[in-house]
């Protein structure tokens, strides 16, 4: 396979993979996050999904990771408190990830942020129970599998299996990918040449 083919097809999968990751398959912001014992500011869901009550914004939506793929560049404020989070435990980290959350619906962190963490939002609050089973299943796959599996979600997501929010997040934040990876691929074309 050439070079530029290679490239292409590593574009592809990265969508497919960044397309799960956002939805809620694997961060390495979120894992870091603790489940929290229920309480006024947080509530731990099923499949092991900590997310703030207060928000209802999967921590994993705003993870530099998601955000990165999606638009290119993280904002020098999202990066700075993700950074803060580095060290921080217990209810001292659920409460900077519930601020991060906030900032992020508030637009803090810009306009392009504001509208993942808002899509996020409405799609999980709408998310029927499977989504989260199905995520914590594909989490707890062999290595080996789980590239399947997490596709298999990105797939029913897509699909309209989960209901319409997480259908129109996932289409969402599937486009927001593949328009990032064209706007690098003619450095990529040139690069080549």
């Amino acid at each position: 396979m050439n070079t530029f083919t290679a490239r292409i097809t590593t574009g592809v999968v990265g969508v497919a993979i960044v397309g799960v990751a956002a939805l809620g398959a694997v961060s390495v912001a979120n894992a870091a996050t603790p489940s929290a014992t229920p309480s006024a500011s947080s509530t731990t869901r099923a499949g092991g999904d900590s997310a703030t009550a207060a928000t209802g914004v999967p921590f994993r939506a705003v993870s530099a990771h998601a955000i990165r793929a999606q638009f290119g560049r993280l904002p020098a404020g999202l990066k700075d408190d993700l950074h803060g989070l580095q060290g921080k435990k217990g209810s001292d980290r659920v409460a900077a990830v519930t601020s991060i959350e906030r900032k992020a619906l508030a637009g803090s962190y810009g306009a392009e942020v504001q509208g993942a963490a808002k899509a996020a939002a409405t799609a999980w609050k709408d998310a029927p129970p499977t989504l989260r089973k199905d995520l914590a299943a594909a989490r707890h796959t062999s290595r080996d599998d789980r590239t399947k599996a997490f596709a298999d979600v990105r797939s029913k997501a897509l699909g309209g299996h989960y209901g319409a929010a997480v259908e129109s997040w996932a289409k969402t934040v599937e486009a927001n990918v593949r328009k990032e990876q064209a706007a690098q691929l003619p450095g990529d074309v040139g690069s080549i040449l």
